[in-house]
């Protein structure tokens, strides 16, 4: 592995950007969870709102398109690790509110995968996220990465349409949103057990 993460600057168009997050909120939301199963609902952990957007869906086949080649090229050029190309099976719409009870959505530092898989057959070795929000719709809610050589500039990974790509035993966490609304999408590609 030659990197910790790989961007693709504005790479969605805000129109299109508009379109995803216009489709994915006349759906209904669920609790964000945390846990290897990802059916623990913990908001000392996290606390936000997602909705599963499927591969099969018609409305969003091209934005898996996009992100597979995304996730393709970064793993060529900087990661090298072993996953399977057929891709994510969904993506996880996530909003991030401000106005909450408990002052704020937010995801603190954690990760996507661990090292030890236990009897599961495959793992997330890839993880990928796309800001959908124009960043003057909200304040807080930074993508933060932990324990790695660089950083991804933040101004960079903020813009609307940046696609980051990374491994998903980095650490990362989602800062509290202060003000408005950060709406993104997040999905992990799949592959045989760390070695």
């Amino acid at each position: 592995m030659r990197s910790e993460w790989a961007y693709y600057d504005s790479l969605i168009p805000p129109e299109a950007c508009q379109a995803i997050i216009d489709d994915a909120v006349q759906r209904d939301t669920a609790a964000g969870t945390v846990g290897l199963e990802g059916t623990e609902v913990n908001p000392d952990i996290r606390d936000s709102e997602v909705i599963f957007l499927e591969r099969r869906d018609p409305s969003f086949f091209h934005v898996f398109q996009m992100i597979d080649y995304c996730v393709g090229e970064a793993n060529d050029e900087w990661f090298g690790v072993d996953y399977s190309p057929e891709g994510a099976r969904s993506l996880q719409f996530t909003i991030y509110r401000a106005d909450t009870d408990r002052g704020g959505h937010y995801y603190h530092a954690h990760q996507d995968t661990l090292l030890v898989s236990g009897d599961r057959p495959t793992q997330r070795k890839l993880s990928v996220t796309v800001q959908l929000s124009d960043p003057d719709d909200y304040e807080g809610g930074d993508l933060l990465m932990h324990q790695v050589s660089a950083y991804p500039p933040a101004d960079v990974i903020r813009r609307r349409g940046t696609v980051l790509v990374f491994p998903s035993l980095v650490m990362h966490e989602v800062t509290r949103v202060t003000r408005g609304i950060r709406y993104s999408l997040v999905g992990w590609y799949l592959g045989p057990g760390w070695r």
